[in-house]
């Protein structure tokens, strides 16, 4: 994917800055009566494609990016030593994007693109009713005849709403999409403190001329965000919302812990973030070569913040100040307040093969009586002193010891898995990769403890009005129109839990699937022709609703080319769901 870059120069120093978009100069011109400062970059969509036609706005002062998504404009020098621009396309949510002028770290600036999708939920509702609109896992509950016109008058009428909610621990990676660039904000107390997001909804709400609402004095709306995994658990969290002139975060309202959610209710709409506030917080920007999953724990103390790993192998986060911290087992120096620490972790990457060549998936194996598992694509990423000899053992292969030797220049070692030799070879029928094996010479209350031993990814469709869910079958018509989305998962052959917590977090984003796109296929009663309708995303369409709506009973339908997206970023296809519509 392509990345892009926003990079401020600093005023008192020339440079030349190179990234993967483009090249960035600075250049400060002087009048007798101010400075400006050259801001330039590249704009693009989720995808890395450039975007034409963009319009960045700071003050008085606005550009369009040119035909390779490039823009150069010279701003008067930011007050408080901050730059704060807004970033406009048509069809495209704003974005405003704002941090110190002298950060010149390179964040991708990406566009929101106003379409249905995981995170995005467009809808209409009527005023006098109000609404709960959910997206990604959270939800907005709008009053009823609580909203009212930019001059204040009430409004009744069809209500055009967006709701869009990032979450800190899936996808898309929050960094590059949210406003601001740095979670910078104003506490109650006043002092500027920087946050850990444990999630962000943005509401936009507009009447059938396209004109913008807001909540109505004295009425107040509901927002509901999933507690992310991995993170610490807090009875309260503050809820801050996005001041789009100062381009900060700003403390109002709080939130309660409500089973696996945070509750709280906001007086007004824009971004609003559901974060802990580090007082005098630090900053962590580091790399990890080789590794080979989508999150990582960071850990200081008995607190845990779960981040993200971008494209490029980096995580960047806030964290707690004078307190050392540990990533990947790898100990981490107490960081003082304000200060950056730019580090990188090694990884040594393991692949399992087979005795022919072939990646062996989800291998159980143990280092130093520690129960790990490769990812799909055989690969496991430890940050081990690779001068000394590791030893592993395996439940239905023979052990192996790996030396600095076996990795070479690239990290990067192949460990070839023989499978164990008995005297009487039984056949297995727990399967890894989907090959019979020699029965284990190990005791299998050694491993089952530990670990799943799980089956492929299937499909299955979910429903509004409960928690069932439906892999293939028999189904009423009425039950059938109350289907929600079509999810995919891992099912086990038992249901012991993982004991060590590395363990599950690792083992969890080995089996993370989100659903791309998918058919639903009917059959024209009439005419027996096929009638193909299609989702670009893991909702089911209206279209989907009405053709079930005529459907007669006893016919089959399916559901079919279910396409999704692996924790190890691997597209896969699904067995598609067999529906008999009773």
């Amino acid at each position: 994917m392509q990345k892009c870059n926003f990079t401020i120069i600093s005023i008192t120093l020339l440079a030349l800055l190179a990234s993967a978009c483009t090249e960035t100069t600075k250049d400060t011109v002087k009048d007798s009566s101010k400075e400006t400062t050259i801001i330039s970059g590249k704009i693009c969509d989720m995808e890395g494609n450039n975007l034409t036609d963009v319009t960045i706005i700071s003050g008085d002062k606005q550009i369009k990016t040119d035909s390779t998504g490039l823009f150069s404009l010279d701003i008067d020098t930011p007050i408080g030593n901050r730059c704060v621009l807004r970033i406009q396309k048509e069809g495209y949510f704003d974005r405003i994007y704002s941090k110190k002028a002298t950060d010149t770290t390179n964040y991708p600036i990406q566009l929101i693109k106003k379409e249905q999708s995981k995170f995005v939920t467009l809808k209409k509702f009527d005023a006098k009713e109000g609404a709960m609109i959910e997206a990604n896992g959270a939800t907005v509950t709008i009053p009823k005849s609580g909203l009212v016109k930019s001059d204040g008058s009430d409004y009744n009428g069809t209500v055009d709403i967006a709701v869009v909610y990032l979450s800190p621990t899936g996808a898309p990676a929050m960094n590059p999409l949210m406003p601001g660039a740095d979670l910078m904000a104003i506490a109650n107390d006043g002092d500027t403190v920087p946050l850990i997001s444990y999630g962000m909804v943005n509401v936009e709400m507009t009447d059938e001329d396209g004109n913008p609402l807001q909540l109505k004095e004295g009425c107040e709306a509901n927002l509901k965000y999933p507690a992310p995994k991995g993170f610490s658990n807090h009875d309260t969290i503050p809820l801050w919302y996005f001041n789009e002139e100062s381009g900060l975060w700003v403390e109002e309202g709080y939130s309660t812990r409500q089973g696996n959610n945070y509750v709280g209710s906001v007086k007004h709409f824009t971004w609003w973030n559901c974060d802990i506030k580090l007082k005098n917080g630090a900053r962590l920007r580091c790399r990890l070569i080789n590794y080979t999953f989508d999150e990582i724990e960071i850990y200081a103390g008995t607190d845990s913040i779960m981040a993200w790993v971008d494209d490029n192998n980096t995580i960047r986060s806030n964290i707690f100040p004078n307190r050392p911290f540990t990533i990947a087992g790898v100990q981490m120096p107490a960081l003082k307040p304000g200060e950056l620490l730019d580090t990188f972790i090694v990884f040594n990457k393991i692949i399992f093969h087979d005795v022919n060549g072939n990646a062996l998936s989800y291998v159980k194996f143990k280092i130093n009586e520690i129960l790990y598992y490769s990812n799909e694509n055989g690969a496991w990423a430890f940050p081990c002193d690779e001068n000394e000899k590791t030893n592993i053992r395996f439940q239905y292969y023979e052990p192996v010891t790996i030396t600095a030797a076996d990795f070479g220049t690239a990290k990067t070692c192949i460990v070839v898995c023989k499978p164990l030799k008995k005297k009487e070879a039984k056949q297995d029928k727990n399967t890894e990769n989907g090959a019979n094996r020699p029965e284990t010479n190990n005791s299998e209350d050694e491993w089952k403890d530990s670990v799943y031993t799980f089956i492929e990814p299937e499909a299955y469709i979910v429903f509004s009005a409960d928690k069932d869910t439906f892999t293939g079958g028999e189904i009423k018509k009425e039950k059938l129109l109350s289907a929600k989305s079509i999810s995919s998962r891992v099912r086990y052959e038992t249901k012991e839990r993982v004991t060590y917590r590395t363990i599950q977090k690792r083992y969890d984003n080995a089996i993370k699937y989100t659903t791309l796109s998918f058919d639903m296929l009917f059959v024209n009663q009439e005419t027996g022709e096929p009638i193909k309708l299609h989702s670009d995303s893991e909702k089911i369409t209206e279209e989907m609703k009405k053709q079930i709506e005529k459907t007669k009973t006893n016919i089959n339908c399916y559901v079919t080319n279910i396409y999704v997206l692996g924790g190890d970023r691997l597209r896969r296809q699904l067995p598609p769901i067999e529906v008999i519509v009773k």
